[in-house]
């Protein structure tokens, strides 16, 4: 990882993501250790199988926040990540809250609306975001914590984390589509299990693309 960053090859990158799913017992271990992760994960899916089943309002009433309805997306996705992690505790909390932060980012980036308008798509990118972005954040804490060293120059350190994302989302997309089923479809007794299985594959297949040579 540290070679990938200081030289930006993005192999090198991969194969420091594959060595700490690899250090930390597999995709499924790697994935329960992130269980505020999981759990913010598991109230977008929950919002978005309500959205598509009941409407807006409807899914916004399940945390409370249905007076939100008709709101921009991004208030209510901000008003959402209070509820579903508040600022302040631990770092895995930080973790899952940044992540949700940064994909409402990206959707806000993309032009998005009011809530109530907010397409099936729009909803699965948030929610394929938040996956992402929670497992690109822990990789990034463990191999701060393990110091590892990055470029002096933010370029750099922005390049690094960027070859990250990319192939974490790709690996994310790749098994969330792997799985044929919309967000909406799902039943609500197995959105935790659907989500935790969703990370564990996730993982593994960062473990097994980065370490292919």
């Amino acid at each position: 990882m540290t070679r990938g960053a200081r030289t930006s090859d993005s192999r090198a990158i991969r194969r420091g993501a594959a060595r700490y799913v690899g250090a930390s017992g597999g995709g499924r271990a790697a994935a329960r250790r992130m269980p505020n992760s999981r759990a913010v994960a598991s109230g977008v899916a929950e919002l978005a199988r309500s959205f598509a089943s009941h409407g807006p309002v409807e899914a916004l009433r399940r945390f409370d926040l249905d007076g939100m309805a008709g709101a921009p997306a991004e208030d209510v996705f901000v008003a959402l990540t209070d509820m579903l992690c508040p600022p302040g505790g631990t770092i895995d909390e930080a973790i899952a809250r940044d992540a949700m932060l940064e994909a409402v980012a990206d959707l806000a980036a993309a032009g998005v609306g009011d809530f109530d308008e907010l397409s099936t798509d729009d909803l699965r990118e948030l929610f394929i975001g938040v996956v992402s972005r929670s497992i690109e954040g822990k990789i990034l804490n463990e191999v701060g914590t393990n110091a590892v060293s990055v470029p002096a120059d933010i370029a750099g350190v922005e390049r690094a984390q960027n070859m990250l994302r990319d192939f974490v989302e790709g690996c994310v997309r790749d098994e969330f589509e792997a799985r044929g089923s919309e967000l909406g479809d799902l039943d609500g007794n197995v959105i935790d299990g659907f989500v935790e299985d969703l990370y564990a594959a996730a993982l593994g297949l960062v473990m097994v693309l980065g370490d292919d040579r």
